[in-house]
Order: C-alpha cells, then structure tokens, then sequence
C-alpha cells in the first residue's frame, strides 16, 4: 500500500485529518505535536526539488488534507518550487500546501486544527501519465462545474490558436511538435491539436514563419481535452472526432 493509498484508508477509518509533512533536512528541535483528531505523517526526501505539482495534486486529492514542504535550499531551486505550488494552488489546492522554513513556524501550524477535506480512492486519480494523473486530480479538488481552469504562463498546460488568415500551410509546427499534440488531418487539409498532449513548449510558436500561432496557458478539464479538434480547415466539425449523437 502506497503512502496515499494508506492516507485514504486511514481517513475512512478514523475521520481524522491527514497532514502530510515533506523535508530533506530534519528540522531541528521539531517536536510533531498536533490536535487529536490528526494525523501527522513525515516523510524524508532525497530530492525536494524533484516534488512536483502532480505529487502534490495526487496526495491532496487522495487523502491528504494539508501538505506541509520544506523550502529548498537553493534560490534556483526555491523559485520552481514556488512555480509547483502555484500551480497546485490554482489547480485545486488553494491554502493546503503551505511552505516551510524553519521548525518553529512548522510547530505553529501544526498545532492548528484543520477540517477533514472530502477524497477519492487513490486508483481513480493515479492512471495513464503523469499529466494524465494531474488532471484527473484536478479533476476531483476543482468543483463539478468548473471545466476550464486558466493557468500561470509558465504552466505546462494549455491550448494553441491559429490565425487561419495568416497560415501558409507549412506544416513546420508539426514537425518541430515533440508530443504530437499537433498533427494534420488524414487527407493533410487541415492542422489538428489536442490540447491534453500540450506541453506549452512554445517550439510552434517560434518556428512558425507566418506568426499564425498562439498560445494560452490553461487545464481543459472536459472529456474534449483529450480528443483533436480542426485549428485549420474547411468545415465547422472535426473530421477526427466522432459524433456523439450519433
């Protein structure tokens, strides 16, 4: 049993609020004193530069209600952290991951009491990619009703638009693309993208000889995420995506 697994059982089993504790440097004098009705569960890591939104987004929606991090060391490192929680933040996470430097301010907020967060089983969120895993995180923290999520512009997620009256049809945006979430149609009338497979890389852009393409960082959190749709071409429907009525 993984440790968000175990985090989810032990709230349906007790009720309790999971708090998970994250460093790399045991911080010194810390005594894990918390109310009762927590739990408090520290875990060393080798690496907490390698922690990224996707950990965090999978512990919070499986189990965990709060996430405490030990800030990195480094000023280099320190900035992508921020960037990760940002992220997490806007992704669902709002107020439970929360940052730390010394033991002192650690103890503070462990000693507050906290309000168990709803979850789901960890075998839901944890499949296919690691992106696949972040959105279907998202997923489960954001409300039902809220499809479409706009992200920082460092964001790794997002969306490409197309001046059509400015493309030449060079195809050099589908060359350059190293996850495919751009691709021309079967018949090579039309440029297709997913937005799923985006990695907001930014190679389409700067190649692009006309300055047809743009991007927008976001989360489609909508089944048509992972489907392609036309960005160029002739027709209102996409030629490569099924009609559901049908």
């Amino acid at each position: 049993m993984d440790l968000c697994q175990a985090a989810h059982q032990r709230k349906l089993e007790t009720g309790r609020a999971q708090i998970l504790l994250l460093y790399d440097v045991e911080p010194l004098g810390l005594e894990l004193t918390a109310p009762w009705q927590v739990d408090v569960i520290p875990v060393s890591v080798c690496c907490l530069q390698q922690i990224t939104h996707t950990d965090l987004l999978h512990a919070l929606a499986c189990g965990f209600d709060v996430i405490h991090v030990q800030v990195c060391a480094s000023s280099a490192d320190r900035l992508h952290q921020q960037q990760e929680v940002e992220l997490v933040q806007v992704l669902g996470g709002l107020g439970r991951i929360l940052l730390f430097d010394c033991a002192g301010t650690l103890a503070r907020r462990l000693a507050a009491g906290i309000f168990p967060f709803p979850s789901v089983a960890p075998d839901i969120v944890a499949v296919g990619s690691r992106r696949d895993t972040a959105r279907a995180s998202a997923a489960a923290l954001l409300p039902a009703s809220e499809d479409h999520v706009v992200l920082p512009e460092q964001a790794p997620y997002g969306a490409v638009s197309l001046d059509e009256g400015l493309c030449n049809q060079c195809s050099s945006c589908v060359w350059v693309c190293p996850s495919d979430a751009l691709s021309l149609t079967e018949d090579g009338g039309a440029l297709s993208f997913v937005e799923a497979m985006c990695f907001q890389c930014g190679l389409c852009v700067s190649i692009c000889p006309q300055r047809a393409l743009s991007m927008e960082a976001g989360m489609d959190l909508s089944a048509s995420a992972v489907l392609p749709h036309l960005l160029a071409g002739q027709g209102e429907k996409d030629a490569e995506t099924p009609d559901l009525a049908e």
